[in-house]
């Protein structure tokens, strides 16, 4: 007798067969994780039954005005957390509430950026976005102000994971292309090359270079 697949069985196929298509970026035959994980948040196994917060409380950089001078700013944000950096940061991309609107933050990025995924190597954190139509086109304060506070977000507020460098990549035509991140402080950097907080002490002066060595 042949049994009928009742239609929760097919969605639930469905849904792991969509799973498994997303689970990874595909960048010269290696695949990469799409989710870098936060070392230091809980991340219960299969026999933990605490459950997971329904919001967490993060800060994110957002600019604001002092002086006639675009400094970051920090704000904090409610989000659903899922143990990784992807839902902080798509708060630095999503610009000012109306709360915040009103107390006068102000974002350079517009609608047409987000983050595909992310990858925490050491203390480098690989941000895949699908495209830098959110940023700024043009080489501006604001373009560079944009990479202030996506990269010093990173860097300086994020608890749990010790981040020092951002590198960006952007996708096309199915690779992970390295994006040559401009910057306000130091030299220029090299074409695709990861960059500190500090390159933007312009917008933050207490954001120093760290020492070497």
């Amino acid at each position: 007798m042949s049994r009928t697949r009742t239609p929760v069985a097919a969605a639930a196929l469905l849904g792991l067969s969509l799973l498994a298509t997303a689970c990874g970026i595909t960048v010269e035959n290696q695949p990469r994780s799409v989710s870098a994980p936060i070392p230091d948040a809980l991340q219960p196994d299969v026999t933990t039954t605490i459950p997971s917060p329904d919001t967490e409380e993060v800060e994110i950089f957002l600019a604001r005005s002092f002086e006639d001078r675009m400094q970051l700013a920090k704000v904090t944000r409610d989000i659903d957390p899922d143990g990784t950096v992807n839902t902080i940061l798509e708060q630095v991309l999503a610009g000012p509430n109306l709360e915040e609107q009103e107390e006068e933050y102000i974002s350079p990025f517009i609608e047409g950026s987000a983050i595909i995924g992310t990858a925490l190597n050491g203390t480098l954190l690989e941000i895949y976005l699908d495209s830098l139509d959110g940023f700024p086109q043009d080489d501006s304060t604001s373009n560079r102000l944009a990479y202030a506070m996506l990269v010093c977000t990173a860097t300086e507020l994020i608890v749990g994971a010790e981040i020092q460098l951002v590198k960006i990549l952007v996708e096309r035509d199915g690779d992970l292309i390295p994006v040559n991140i401009p910057v306000s402080d130091g030299e220029l950097t090299e074409e695709g090359a990861p960059v500190y907080c500090a390159n933007y002490a312009t917008f933050d002066p207490k954001y120093q270079a760290p020492e070497e060595g």
